[in-house]
């Protein structure tokens, strides 16, 4: 039997926008860490699984990049209704289904391995 984890609840818009980050964190359980990519054009990036979400963010950004950022990867891992647009100088990328596919392709040879080649 595995583990289950409880999916955050989903705060409104209003609660994710004017809520002080580090209750924000805590209540819905985010992991808020510090990203290792510094290029000037990443702003951070959500990592969601079963285990919860984890918001990562590059170090030495102002405090408003930081706040801003950390509320919409927040609100988009959570799917929060009524979120905002990101002003067109921004672009989120979805990669679920290019990690999901490169998954089963491991998954895969793993078997066609096991299987001593055998498809």
């Amino acid at each position: 039997m595995g583990i289950t984890v409880s999916p955050p609840v989903k705060p409104s818009v209003d609660h994710l926008m004017d809520a002080p980050l580090p209750q924000l964190v805590t209540e819905l359980g985010i992991d808020l860490v510090e990203a290792g990519i510094t290029e000037p054009g990443f702003t951070g990036y959500a990592y969601v699984d079963h285990t919860g979400v984890t918001i990562a963010l590059p170090p030495g950004r102002s405090e408003l990049e930081h706040e801003c950022m950390a509320r919409y990867l927040i609100g988009d891992a959570l799917r929060v209704d009524g979120l905002p647009p990101l002003p067109d100088m921004f672009c989120i990328l979805d990669i679920t289904a290019d990690v999901n596919r490169a998954h089963r392709s491991q998954a895969d040879e793993a078997l066609r391995r096991v299987r001593g080649g055998a498809a």
